[in-house]
Protein backbone atom coordinates (compact mmCIF):
# COMPACT_ATOMS: atom_id res chain seq x y z
CA UNK A 1 0.00 0.00 0.00
CA UNK A 2 1.31 3.41 -0.92
CA UNK A 3 0.71 5.17 1.65
CA UNK A 4 2.29 8.94 0.23
CA UNK A 5 0.07 8.26 -3.04
CA UNK A 6 -3.31 8.52 -1.35
CA UNK A 7 -2.49 11.25 0.92
CA UNK A 8 -1.53 13.29 -1.81
CA UNK A 9 -4.32 12.01 -4.20
CA UNK A 10 -6.57 13.05 -1.68
CA UNK A 11 -5.11 16.25 -0.88
CA UNK A 12 -4.77 17.24 -4.09
CA UNK A 13 -8.77 16.19 -4.70
CA UNK A 14 -9.92 18.40 -2.11
CA UNK A 15 -7.29 21.57 -2.49
CA UNK A 16 -5.09 20.80 0.99
CA UNK A 17 -1.69 20.69 1.85
CA UNK A 18 0.34 16.96 2.56
CA UNK A 19 3.54 16.45 4.11
CA UNK A 20 4.94 13.02 4.00
CA UNK A 21 7.69 12.05 6.98
CA UNK A 22 8.56 8.46 5.24
CA UNK A 23 7.42 5.96 2.77
CA UNK A 24 5.00 4.59 5.55
CA UNK A 25 3.92 7.58 7.11
CA UNK A 26 2.31 11.26 6.26
CA UNK A 27 -0.57 13.87 6.90
CA UNK A 28 -3.03 15.74 5.49
CA UNK A 29 -4.00 19.28 6.95
CA UNK A 30 -7.82 18.97 5.63
CA UNK A 31 -9.50 22.40 5.17
CA UNK A 32 -13.08 22.29 7.23
CA UNK A 33 -14.68 25.65 6.93
CA UNK A 34 -15.01 29.15 8.96
CA UNK A 35 -11.05 29.11 8.94
CA UNK A 36 -10.50 25.69 10.49
CA UNK A 37 -8.45 22.96 9.45
CA UNK A 38 -7.93 19.30 10.81
CA UNK A 39 -4.69 17.46 10.40
CA UNK A 40 -4.91 13.39 9.62
CA UNK A 41 -2.15 10.84 9.64
CA UNK A 42 -2.10 8.06 7.68
CA UNK A 43 0.61 5.28 8.65
CA UNK A 44 1.18 1.99 7.13
CA UNK A 45 0.88 -0.59 9.57
CA UNK A 46 0.29 -4.33 9.69
CA UNK A 47 -1.05 -7.32 11.84
CA UNK A 48 -0.41 -10.97 11.01
CA UNK A 49 0.78 -9.82 7.68
CA UNK A 50 -1.97 -7.95 6.23
CA UNK A 51 -0.85 -4.55 5.20
CA UNK A 52 -3.68 -1.71 6.14
CA UNK A 53 -3.27 2.32 6.69
CA UNK A 54 -4.56 3.69 9.31
CA UNK A 55 -5.88 7.40 9.76
CA UNK A 56 -5.97 9.18 13.04
CA UNK A 57 -6.79 12.67 13.95
CA UNK A 58 -6.59 14.35 17.17
CA UNK A 59 -9.45 15.33 19.52
CA UNK A 60 -8.52 16.74 22.73
CA UNK A 61 -6.79 15.55 25.71
CA UNK A 62 -9.01 12.96 27.34
CA UNK A 63 -9.04 15.42 30.59
CA UNK A 64 -11.01 17.67 28.77
CA UNK A 65 -14.22 15.31 27.61
CA UNK A 66 -17.15 16.73 30.13
CA UNK A 67 -19.88 14.78 28.92
CA UNK A 68 -20.55 11.25 27.12
CA UNK A 69 -21.95 12.82 24.31
CA UNK A 70 -19.30 12.54 22.13
CA UNK A 71 -19.40 8.82 22.77
CA UNK A 72 -23.44 8.74 21.36
CA UNK A 73 -22.59 10.83 18.52
CA UNK A 74 -19.62 7.86 17.49
CA UNK A 75 -22.35 5.09 16.97
CA UNK A 76 -23.50 7.54 13.63
CA UNK A 77 -20.21 7.06 12.24
CA UNK A 78 -19.53 4.53 9.23
CA UNK A 79 -16.06 4.77 9.51
CA UNK A 80 -14.23 5.68 12.24
CA UNK A 81 -14.42 4.68 16.43
CA UNK A 82 -12.66 6.62 18.97
CA UNK A 83 -9.45 5.81 21.28
CA UNK A 84 -7.10 6.89 23.71
CA UNK A 85 -3.84 7.10 22.70
CA UNK A 86 -0.72 8.42 24.80
CA UNK A 87 -3.47 10.68 26.37
CA UNK A 88 -5.38 12.09 23.76
CA UNK A 89 -8.89 11.08 22.52
CA UNK A 90 -8.56 10.26 18.75
CA UNK A 91 -10.45 9.45 15.87
CA UNK A 92 -9.32 6.28 13.95
CA UNK A 93 -10.19 4.66 10.45
CA UNK A 94 -8.78 1.95 8.45
CA UNK A 95 -8.12 1.71 4.54
CA UNK A 96 -7.37 -1.23 2.85
CA UNK A 97 -6.05 -2.08 -0.80
CA UNK A 98 -10.12 -2.69 -2.26
CA UNK A 99 -11.43 0.56 -1.45
CA UNK A 100 -12.19 3.17 -4.20
CA UNK A 101 -10.76 6.83 -4.29
CA UNK A 102 -14.11 8.00 -3.44
CA UNK A 103 -14.38 5.73 -0.55
CA UNK A 104 -11.17 6.27 0.83
CA UNK A 105 -12.11 10.45 0.10
CA UNK A 106 -15.36 9.46 2.72
CA UNK A 107 -13.34 8.10 5.15
CA UNK A 108 -10.78 11.27 5.79
CA UNK A 109 -14.05 13.63 5.01
CA UNK A 110 -15.49 11.51 8.45
CA UNK A 111 -12.78 11.74 10.42
CA UNK A 112 -11.36 15.56 9.69
CA UNK A 113 -14.99 16.43 10.31
CA UNK A 114 -16.31 14.28 13.59
CA UNK A 115 -12.37 15.44 15.02
CA UNK A 116 -12.86 18.74 14.45
CA UNK A 117 -16.81 19.00 15.97
CA UNK A 118 -15.22 18.49 18.95
CA UNK A 119 -11.48 19.60 19.26
CA UNK A 120 -13.47 22.69 18.85
CA UNK A 121 -16.48 22.15 21.62
CA UNK A 122 -13.80 20.24 23.90
CA UNK A 123 -10.92 23.00 23.71
CA UNK A 124 -12.17 26.13 21.77
CA UNK A 125 -9.64 26.08 19.50
CA UNK A 126 -8.16 24.70 16.66
CA UNK A 127 -5.22 23.07 17.98
CA UNK A 128 -5.09 19.86 15.86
Amino acid sequence: MKVVEIVKAYAESIEAKYSSYDETKAAVIVPIGQHRHQTVLAELRNINGVPYISLTSKISNKEAIKDKDIYERQKNLLFGKLVIEKDYLEIRAYLENTMSHDLIKEVFNEIAAFADIYEKKYTGKDIF
